[in-house]
């Protein structure tokens, strides 16, 4: 369910963004176009958590330290936990850590479509890295990156079965020129996409969906964006997929962390 600005929102410039909501409930909510993945390959993956009565999975995140992870604004609640070191969320093998305190960065979008869609969590409790837990090398502030890239999330669906890390390969770079003439095909002019702050992907087979706001786009194991919103509906072809830019606010986490 969209907030009630995100519905004027979308319904002021006639075009259909997908943007973070936690309370979001669909039916399909994963990667499109993914294949299962095993933890091990993506240690620095976890799964922000809803929990009222028991948890349920609303976005992804990336561990950035033993007490931080990263995800999307739009993806803060009250009552949030965070789950790492599984790829099945209805399994037994993971760590469920309470969430101590929220960050999101103040230039956030309040409707959760737009640039700097960033949010630290501090957990509750530290975590023990093993070769399922383990923190993403980051970007130093400016970097750039082009060639192939992975975005991963959980699938999350009416199928407990089938709750299972995902993965897509060989993903696109493409610059934010290309990304705005192919977002210009689904809704002209009105891209919310910012050179410093966004990123896009590129796929004929491949994209992210509802559930993977806050999940990492790595490219030889550098976390290099976080999903931040996409083309409805999930997989419409043709359409870029948007990521927040991680380079652009390397400075911006660390000085979060140091002064919490």
């Amino acid at each position: 369910m969209f907030s009630a600005k995100v519905v004027i929102f979308l319904a002021a410039v006639a075009v259909c963004y997908g943007a973070p909501n936690a309370r979001l409930r669909q039916h399909h909510l994963q990667i499109d176009g993914g294949h299962p993945a095993k933890i091990q390959e993506y240690p620095f993956i976890a799964s922000v958590q809803w929990c009222v009565f028991g948890c349920e999975h609303t976005c992804g995140a990336v561990i950035v330290n033993e007490s931080w992870v990263l995800t999307a604004a739009g993806c803060i609640e009250d009552t949030l936990s965070v789950a790492v070191g599984t790829a099945n969320l209805q399994g037994t093998d993971g760590i469920l850590v309470d969430v101590a305190s929220s960050h999101v960065h103040p230039d956030a979008p309040e409707d959760g479509v737009g640039p700097n869609d960033l949010a630290l969590l501090k957990l509750a409790k530290p975590l023990t890295f093993n070769d399922k837990v383990q923190a993403a090398k980051l970007p130093t502030q400016g970097q750039e990156f082009t060639g192939k890239a992975v975005v991963t999330g959980y699938s999350y669906t009416d199928d407990p079965s089938v709750n299972t890390l995902q993965a897509a390969l060989n993903l696109e770079l493409i610059s934010n020129a290309d990304c705005k003439k192919q977002l210009d095909i689904f809704y002209p002019g009105k891209a919310l996409l910012d050179d410093n702050a966004n990123v896009c992907t590129l796929s004929e087979t491949s994209n992210h969906c509802y559930a993977d706001f806050g999940s990492p786009l790595s490219q030889d194991g550098t976390v290099i964006g976080t999903a931040t919103w996409y083309v409805l509906p999930c997989g419409a072809k043709g359409a870029p997929n948007v990521y927040t830019k991680l380079s652009n606010y390397a400075d911006w986490i660390a000085q979060t962390i140091a002064a919490n």
